[in-house]
């Protein structure tokens, strides 16, 4: 059903309830009767699910298939990209300075 789906993409996703819900603008109180199977979901709800965490529309309506779409990103890359946004805008500050310690050229070696 829809709603194990759904669990398993929270799973997924690494994300609560409720920053799913955030995150395609939805009620979380909604989007939890919707979790636990009293409600079904609309279409435009599972195409913002599709678009927003790039779902694979065949598997979340019949479970077959990946659970994602290939984006031109890594899977690792993504979540990094999705935990960025639930850092203070201090921790990303620090974030950024470290990649941009990361990409520094080294100097040549004599």
């Amino acid at each position: 059903m829809i709603n194990d789906r759904l669990k398993i993409l929270l799973s997924e996703l690494r994300l609560s309830q409720r920053q799913f819900a955030l995150k395609i603008n939805l009620d979380p109180g909604y989007f939890s009767r919707i979790i636990q199977g009293k409600v079904t979901p609309p279409d435009r709800i599972l195409l913002l699910i599709e678009n927003v965490f790039h779902v694979n529309p065949q598997w979340l309506e019949s479970g077959e298939g990946p659970v994602f779409v290939s984006q031109g990103r890594s899977r690792a890359k993504q979540q990094v990209l999705e935990t960025i946004d639930l850092l203070s805008d201090e921790q990303v500050k620090a974030v950024s300075s470290f990649i941009r310690y990361l990409t520094e050229e080294e100097p040549p070696q004599e």
